[in-house]
């Protein structure tokens, strides 16, 4: 697919919300008061979305739109977005380590009733800068270039992704291999799927390492990466879903349901107590005594 000319690290991501001006105080405070609900629904949600790098992996080696709207990443993304209060975003545009999503009937734009002629989408260009950073740990740039705000159709926002960040996530060691020159022990049809990812990403050029690639070999070789390994956020929706489309009642794929859960929250690492000092558990057991903070303030103070 043809590169839709996207200029990469080109703005830094997010900014100030614009004002809420020039409306009446009922519309101020309404925008206000759903403008905090989202920030909390990203607050709430964000930290249970961490990705693997082999659900990452699968993103960025696709190579056409419709490869990355079949990923379980991205569909967990989309989905995601749509939880929180994001609207129905969508991939519409892609080169790679470009890509460009398109939200209609945008909700963000809601939170600005007054406000015209302006991009207005900041909390849509940060969710997304932090999911890609945070969730994927893929260092990029993200901008709203379009805005129903602004007169445009639809909203629009561009995803550059740094090149470092994304070769250092993409790669495994069967990749790093085939750049070393070496043939990994794979098959024929996953060796030319590799070879022809990193022919995409310009690691390869006619079959041999390119200037890029050997400038990253050389870069990759001084750094000491390991690859963490858990399951995506989107295993136990997934593997629901199987169980519904495989059993023919309603109580059987029910039972099912209910012993893949309990088997995974029993999978659950199991969070050690804080260790509490000496100085902390007197402490805790004085205020359970006393009456007024300031009077815990003073005994604190008469016990130094």
């Amino acid at each position: 697919m043809a590169d839709p000319g996207l200029p990469p690290f080109m703005s830094a991501p997010g900014g100030d919300a614009p004002p809420m001006s020039n409306g009446s105080f009922g519309q101020s405070m309404g925008a206000f008061g759903a403008m905090l609900k989202l920030q909390q629904n990203i607050s709430d949600r964000f930290p249970k979305a961490k990705v693997p790098w082999s659900g990452t992996r699968e993103f960025l080696k696709a190579s056409t739109i419709e490869m990355i709207r079949s990923t379980s990443l991205y569909r967990f993304h989309m989905d995601f977005f749509r939880e929180i209060g994001l609207g129905n975003m969508q991939l519409i545009s892609y080169a790679p380590m470009h890509y460009i999503y398109a939200v209609p009937n945008n909700p963000v734009c809601n939170f600005y009733p007054a406000l015209n002629n302006q991009k207005v989408c900041v909390a849509t260009t940060d969710a997304l800068h932090r999911f890609f950073r945070e969730e994927l740990e893929l260092e990029c740039t993200v901008e709203e270039i379009e805005c129903i705000k602004n007169g445009n159709e639809v909203c629009k926002f561009k995803v550059d992704v740094q090149p470092i960040s994304a070769y250092q996530v993409m790669l495994d060691g069967y990749d790093k291999m085939i750049l070393s020159g070496v043939r990994p022990p794979v098959d024929e049809n996953d060796l030319r799927d590799r070879v022809r990812a990193l022919t995409v990403y310009k690691l390869l050029e006619n079959g041999r390492l390119s200037e890029i690639g050997n400038a990253y070999m050389q870069f990759a070789s001084s750094m000491k990466v390991e690859e963490k390994i858990f399951d995506p956020p989107w295993k136990l929706k997934e593997e629901l879903s199987s169980i519904a489309d495989t059993h023919s009642t309603f109580g059987g794929a029910f039972g099912a349901m209910a012993k893949t859960v309990q088997e995974q929250q029993s999978d659950k690492p199991v969070t050690p107590a804080p260790v509490v000092s000496e100085e902390t558990k007197q402490l805790q057991e004085e205020a359970k005594k006393t009456d007024s903070f300031a009077e815990l303030l003073a005994k604190m103070k008469k016990n130094q």
